[in-house]
């Protein structure tokens, strides 16, 4: 679930070194496909939709969400779970701030591990004060590792990077499939080199406070912007179209990358 701009935004991914899902970059090496690790499954390579394959029509306008890439150790400020608990990371306010603004963090060790922490919930204890930073409140914040490779979404889904929407769940419920003509043909250049040539579908996997009727979040993974995405206007007088998609074999394939193995 997704946090930025509302009081309860979840979202995101994580490295789990401590049971064994060691990688060591956003894009894992692609001449290997990890089961758990949608981005290095996705081939974004779904052909484009008969018009039988899709169903109603939507006006929606967009945002995105990001994950905050930081190492370990460089500041007093600690994750904690919510028994207030350290769970050993420690950032700068800044950094502390945004990961809670964002609703997860990816931290660095210094040996090149990588885990990440997800928002998981409020609690008055430890509070850590954001009101320089931002209007919205946050300092209630507190942090859980997560399950998947990109972190956790809503209905056990895990989250892919320019696959995941966030929705208003009463509008369009987890699991739904849309497509975005603007976005077919989009190229993504990843960390690794790899370049991604979208295929236009996205998959309803979470939610946030401040994301209501229709407004989605599009979670871009490590990318702090979307220039890939130009649609994405983050005003929402400033629309684009989508369509619920039908296709069977398409919304299995996109439940299945959401799916943590």
């Amino acid at each position: 679930m997704v946090l930025r701009n509302s009081i309860a935004k979840i979202s995101i991914f994580v490295l789990l070194t401590s049971v064994g899902h060691k990688v060591q970059a956003e894009n894992l090496n692609t001449n290997s496909v990890n089961i758990n690790d949608p981005l290095s499954r996705d081939t974004f390579s779904f052909r484009a939709p008969a018009a039988n394959d899709l169903s109603s029509k939507l006006t929606l306008w967009g945002t995105y969400y990001y994950l905050p890439q930081l190492n370990d150790n460089s500041g007093n400020f600690a994750l904690r779970d919510m028994q207030s608990q350290e769970l050993g990371p420690r950032l700068t306010l800044r950094q502390w701030c945004d990961s809670a603004m964002e609703g997860s963090v990816r931290i660095m060790s210094k040996n090149g591990d990588a885990k990440t922490f997800n928002y998981a919930g409020v609690s008055p204890e430890n509070a850590v004060d954001c009101s320089s930073i931002f209007r919205i409140n946050v300092s209630k914040t507190k942090f859980r590792e997560a399950n998947g490779p990109y972190g956790d979404g809503v209905d056990d889904y895990i989250l892919a990077p320019y696959r995941s929407f966030a929705t208003d769940n009463t509008k369009i419920i987890p699991g739904t499939v849309l497509y975005v003509p603007e976005a077919r043909g989009a190229k993504i250049t990843l960390s690794s080199g790899r370049v991604i040539t979208h295929d236009g579908y996205f998959f309803a996997a979470d939610k946030g406070g401040a994301i209501k009727d229709n407004h989605v979040d599009v979670y871009i993974g490590t990318h702090q912007s979307a220039p890939f995405f130009p649609w994405i206007k983050s005003n929402q007088t400033k629309t684009f179209t989508a369509y619920v998609v039908t296709d069977s074999k398409i919304i299995s394939e996109l439940n299945d990358l959401h799916i943590y193995k």
